[in-house]
């Protein structure tokens, strides 16, 4: 008899495939299931467990399903579940700790980094006129009714109920939308799958096509993998088109934006801001013209960097282990 399946309903890089397995199957221990992310027709009746990111779950997509028994979630939350949860014996177990928590803190301070030009403020400004600099020079003590408001003339904007654009909604993406809420901010995605209307109600955002959200939006972040298709995906043509004051953060891989064009985009003004925590070529070279540019600010790749974290893959393969020890229990 065939082994019951546990299927990864994602993509999986086949580069990273082996070592991927082998990060769940550790914590999972001694078990007859078998992991695979590529399925037969004739597999499906064999699926016992299917393990979920951000692909919808749907009535007709679990009814594909026969055998059926469990999720495994990715995520604290099934904003992606839309089948009827009262009327399913199917158990759902979901990770104790959420993915992409610390790259969206990234992607937020970069965009705050943009917001308030914190990379543009000049260091003379106290010599652009005799006032400025007698009063820096003899700076009174700052209280409750005593201070020098702006002392630098800065002109800043706001996160403040802007239109937000994602581009690749997957577990980041989804933080950095949780982050955005505070903002209140109207939010608006790209992905390669639109969601059903179901969850865009229910997240409450809205798909745009790439040349709409860069007419519309005046932030986004792009949190793209790099594969063939997205190589080159923002060019010229998206950039030309792009809101006053775009606020651009990537946080994603720097090959999805053409260097080039967001070059002459920035150059222009076209781009108001650059931000991004990876780089076309890393370390970042040190005669790299990006360097001295005034309106971009690189972090050097440290979005994962948080001391003593664990790799999500455990947390996703402990789920999965109590997961599994529910369905058996129960056969």
């Amino acid at each position: 008899m065939d082994p019951p399946l546990i299927f990864l309903n994602y993509f999986v890089d086949p580069k990273r495939r082996s070592r991927h397995y082998q990060a769940l199957l550790t914590d999972l221990g001694s078990t007859n299931y078998v992991v695979t992310d590529r399925l037969l027709p004739a597999d499906a009746p064999r699926v016992r467990i299917i393990i979920n990111k951000t692909r919808e779950l749907s009535t007709k997509v679990l009814g594909e399903f026969p055998h059926l028994a469990g999720i495994c979630l990715h995520t604290t939350d099934d904003w992606m579940a839309t089948f009827d949860r009262d009327k399913s014996s199917i158990k759902i177990q979901a990770v104790d700790t959420d993915r992409g928590t610390d790259v969206a803190e990234v992607a937020t301070l970069l965009m705050l980094i943009g917001l308030k030009r914190l990379t543009e403020r000049s260091r003379w400004h106290a010599l652009r006129s005799p006032k400025r600099f007698y009063r820096q020079l003899m700076a009174p003590l700052a209280s409750e009714t005593v201070g020098g408001h702006n002392w630098t003339g800065a002109s800043t904007l706001t996160a403040y109920r802007k239109r937000v654009g994602i581009v690749g909604y997957g577990l980041i993406g989804h933080q950095i939308h949780r982050q955005l809420e505070a903002f209140g901010a109207q939010v608006f995605y790209h992905h390669t799958r639109r969601f059903s209307h179901i969850i865009e109600e229910r997240l409450g955002m809205q798909f745009l096509e790439l040349p709409s959200m860069f007419r519309q939006c005046d932030i986004i972040f792009v949190q793209l993998p790099l594969t063939s298709t997205t190589q080159g995906l923002i060019g010229s043509q998206e950039l030309t088109l792009a809101k006053s004051n775009l606020v651009l953060v990537n946080c994603g891989r720097a090959a999805v934006i053409n260097k080039r064009a967001l070059f002459r985009a920035l150059k222009k003004k076209r781009v108001t801001f650059y931000g991004a925590d990876v780089f076309w070529r890393e370390p970042m070279p040190l005669w790299d013209r990006f360097r001295f540019m005034r309106n971009v600010y690189v972090t050097p790749h440290l979005s994962e960097s948080e001391a003593g974290r664990v790799p999500h893959d455990r947390h996703v393969a402990r789920a999965l282990r109590t997961l599994v020890r529910a369905i058996d229990a129960d056969l």
